[in-house]
C-alpha cells in the first residue's frame, strides 16, 4: 500500500500540475485498478483495456497543467473515457463490454450463465450514445452529475439517455423472449 502524501485533492491536483512524481504515483495508486476495471467493462478486452489504462494516465501526466476542475475522478474517467471512444471509432473493438465476470463488478446476487450471456447480448445491440451513460449509471455507479462533467453534456441530456438507454435494453428483451410484460 503506498504512503499517502497529500492530504485533500487541492494538493494533489497542484501537485500534478507542477509533475511532481509523489503526486502522480498517487493518483497512479488512487485511480489505476478502477479505470482498468472500468475500461475492461467498456472493451471486453484486458490487453486494449491495460493499453487504454497506461494511455489515460500518459494524459493525466501531460496535460495535468490544463485541469480547469477540481474534480480529479471526473477529469480521469473523461480521459479514459475520450480513449475508449477513439478506439471504438479506429474498429479494433466489437462490442462494448462483456459481463463473463460480472461478480467482479458490482452485481451483488448470483447470474447463471445463461443470463450473462443474455445481458451480454443486450448490451451489445445498445447503440453506443446510450451504452456510456447507462454503464457509467448501473455499474459504476456515478452521479448524473459526474457523468455529466465526464461526457460533457447538460445532466438532463444524460438522465434521458440513460433512461432511453433502459428503455432500449428493455425493449430488445420483450423482442427477445417474444413476450411484452406490462409490469416491468
Amino acid at each position: 500500500m503506498a504512503k499517502v502524501l497529500y492530504k485533500n485533492t487541492e494538493e494533489l491536483l497542484e501537485g500534478l500540475k507542477k509533475k511532481d512524481n509523489g503526486a502522480f504515483k498517487e493518483v497512479m495508486y488512487l485511480y489505476k485498478n478502477k479505470i482498468y476495471n472500468y475500461l475492461k467493462f467498456l472493451v471486453n478486452n484486458d490487453e486494449v483495456a491495460e493499453e487504454l489504462t497506461q494511455d489515460t494516465f500518459v494524459k493525466v501526466y501531460f496535460k495535468a497543467y490544463s485541469i480547469h476542475t477540481n474534480n480529479l475522478t471526473t477529469w480521469i474517467y473523461k480521459i479514459a473515457t475520450n480513449l475508449a471512444r477513439s478506439e471504438f471509432r479506429k474498429k479494433r473493438i466489437r462490442y462494448f463490454f462483456s459481463l463473463s465476470d460480472v461478480e467482479n463488478y458490482c452485481f451483488s446476487y448470483e447470474t447463471s450463465i445463461e443470463d450473462q450471456e443474455l445481458l451480454k447480448h443486450l448490451m451489445s445491440t445498445l447503440q453506443e450514445k446510450y451504452r456510456i451513460p447507462v454503464i457509467m449509471k448501473e455499474i459504476d455507479n456515478f452521479t448524473f452529475e459526474d457523468i455529466s462533467n465526464i461526457l460533457n453534456k447538460p445532466i438532463g441530456t444524460v438522465k434521458t439517455l440513460v433512461f432511453r438507454g433502459k428503455n432500449q435494453l428493455k425493449e430488445n428483451l420483450y423482442k427477445l423472449i417474444g413476450e411484452k410484460n406490462e409490469k416491468y
